[in-house]
Parts: C-alpha cells; structure tokens; sequence
C-alpha cells in the first residue's frame, strides 16, 4: 500500500488563492505572491513523519493481511487433502465418517476466518483513512499559519501553484514573488537536529 506525500492532503488544501487583506485594500494587485504546497510537502519534516506513520501504519496491516491469508490458504489445503483421502476406495466407513465430521468443522472454521478477512479489511481501510485525514487537516492548518505570517501585512493574494494545471489555475506567475522558501523556513525552524541534518543531505 503506497502512499505519496502529496496523498496525505490531497483535496484539502486544493485552494485557487488566499486573500490576506481588507477588501478595502484588495485593489492593488502588485502585492500578489506565489507559494508551492507539493515541495512544501516533501520537504517539511512533519509531513515526512506524517508519511512515514501512514506507510508504517498500512504494512502492518499488509503484514497482518498476508499472516491471515497465509492460515485461510493452510486451511484450503487441508480440506482439499480431506476430500481426497474421502474418495479413497478402500477407506473404511469409519474412517470416512471420521473425515467427514473433520471436514464439516473445518469448512465451518473456513467460512469465520472469512468473514473475520472481511471485517479485517474494512476496519483496516477505516482506521488508515481516518488518520489520513486527521492528519491531512493537521499539516493544512499548520502549513497555512504558518504561510499567513510570511504574507500578512505584505501581500494581498498568494496563489497556489497546481501540481496539474487545471481550468482557472495558477499557469504563469512570472513577476510574482514565490515565498515557498520562507514559509519551509518558518515551518522548519523547530526541527529536531536529526531532521535537519537529513534536509541538508537531501540537498545533496
């Protein structure tokens, strides 16, 4: 189960702009600025733990997953080599009743491991999404506080460069100030060392 950091809050921070101003003052668009969320994303620490809970969090799930499809396959063949040893012409009638009353227990232990799969699943996809999204609500909150104090008092709009340019997006912004360097740099300033260091090596 893959996930990309752009994944984690996708949707939520879909803006077309941002207006930081008095509409009495929102005439002068000379204070208009730009600001890039994807290497936002990919290079503030606290959305690489983010996406580093997300991917730790979906294996093990993967891992739980693969253990029980491993004990319902062991199950399968069990049944298959008790249907076989059924057909068997010289097996007794007691034998036979033997295997049969073992195959009715295990068919009916095959059908609760299934449902058990099932409801596995779905309260594994729940609990992923949920913390997706707490999490997507988190780093929006934080990204934006933080992209509000660098243009407060400064710029009247910042725009938000689309990963894929759609109708009414943000395609050209020659001229305008991008500020993605110093909202990282206010988002970043509180990183452990460890982080930090790992920043510097990325850059490498």
């Amino acid at each position: 189960m893959k996930l990309t950091p752009s994944s984690i809050v996708q949707g939520a921070i879909a803006l077309a702009f941002i207006s930081f101003v008095p509409v009495s003052q929102a005439q002068d668009f000379s204070k208009v600025a730009v600001v890039d969320y994807n290497t936002i994303l990919k290079d503030y620490y606290k959305a690489k733990d983010s996406q580093k809970q997300m991917e730790e969090l979906a294996a093990g799930y993967q891992k739980e997953r693969n253990e029980r499809e491993a004990g319902l396959k062991s199950l399968v063949e069990s049944i298959n080599a008790l249907q076989k040893d059924m057909q068997d012409p010289a097996i007794s009638d007691a034998k036979k009743k033997e295997k049969e009353n073992q195959l009715k227990s295990k068919g009916e232990e095959g059908q609760v491991k299934q449902r058990e799969m099932m409801a596995f699943g779905q309260t594994a996809s729940k609990i992923l999404e949920d913390k997706r999204q707490r999490l997507t609500t988190e780093l929006t909150e934080e990204v934006n506080k933080a992209l509000s104090q660098i243009a407060k008092n400064k710029y009247n709009m910042v725009f938000v460069k689309p990963q894929v340019p759609s109708p009414g997006a943000l395609i050209f912004s020659e001229g305008m100030d991008d500020i993605t360097a110093q909202v990282l740099g206010l988002l970043n300033k509180d990183a452990p060392a460890a982080k930090k260091n790992d920043k510097k090596d990325d850059k490498k």
